[in-house]
């Protein structure tokens, strides 16, 4: 895309006829031609201007060529409902609902026991082609992801983040038997020790060995080594496999939202 640093996002502030802000919209490039939309609203009379703001927000993406536009509204915020009539009536769509849970990293189980055996693409010399080929396979199935996604670009904000962790030294393989069974992707902001897993899923083939709960544990393993401080995580609310690892790991659940989609 013809895009760079400088012009990957814009606000777009809701002000009354005082010029008082009544709150803000963002767009900001995510990956490949995705991007992402947020909305803060601080009070109900923004609503006023918002549906002007949006359209501005797709037209400023649009300019660059966007294919989509996501945004994640949290429920129970400010005029959170009227965001999600107006959303529908502007022609986004509801994908699903995801649910969010945290826990400080140092609170956090570790793999003991574990009967996988993890390398980083790094060690393994892997090449983009090569990772987009195993996220494809451990995806396969998983009601997280979009299948019309090209794993190719997917996996770009592992390999290159202006803010997080990067690159092939957090991107884990997972072997069992010395063939891949998982992947897990392990993210954390140096400055303030927040880390998330970016992606993590199982070979469909070692589904239901219960190597989901070795894999979420292994990653926060590699959070504790490398100074992570607060683990943030999300999943879909239809995804009872991954909700249940949250929970028996003893991660709280602090947030549910709704993803909408242009």
């Amino acid at each position: 895309l013809p895009m760079n640093a400088q012009i990957k996002f814009k606000k777009f502030p809701l002000l009354d006829l005082n010029g008082n802000e009544l709150g803000v919209v963002s767009v900001e490039h995510l990956w490949a031609d995705v991007f992402g939309l947020k909305v803060k609203i601080l009070s109900l009379d923004g609503m006023n201007e918002l549906e002007r703001a949006i359209q501005e927000a797709l037209l400023f993406a649009k300019t660059y060529k966007a294919r989509t536009v996501n945004y994640r509204l949290i429920k129970g915020e400010i005029a959170s409902w009227e965001i999600a009539q107006l959303l529908s009536h502007m022609g986004f769509t509801k994908k699903n609902e995801r649910i969010e849970f945290k826990k400080s990293v140092s609170e956090l189980p570790i793999d003991d026991g574990s009967p996988l055996v993890w390398k980083t693409a790094e060690e393994l010399n892997l090449n983009p082609v090569g990772i987009a080929e195993i996220l494809k396979q451990v995806s396969s199935g998983d009601p997280d992801t979009d299948p019309t996604d090209d794993p190719l670009q997917f996996i770009q904000d592992f390999l290159a983040d202006p803010v997080l962790t990067s690159g092939l030294s957090c991107i884990h393989i997972g072997f069992l038997k010395e063939e891949i069974a998982a992947l897990t992707v392990v993210q954390r902001n140096p400055k303030s020790g927040w880390s998330r897993i970016s992606y993590m899923g199982v070979v469909p083939k070692f589904r239901k060995q219960k190597l989901g709960n070795y894999v979420h544990r292994y990653s926060f393993r590699v959070m504790k080594k490398e100074g992570g401080l607060l683990y943030h995580g999300v999943t879909s609310s239809t995804n009872f496999g991954m909700i249940r690892l949250f929970q028996n790991n003893g991660c709280i659940k602090f947030c549910e939202m709704e993803e909408w989609s242009f």
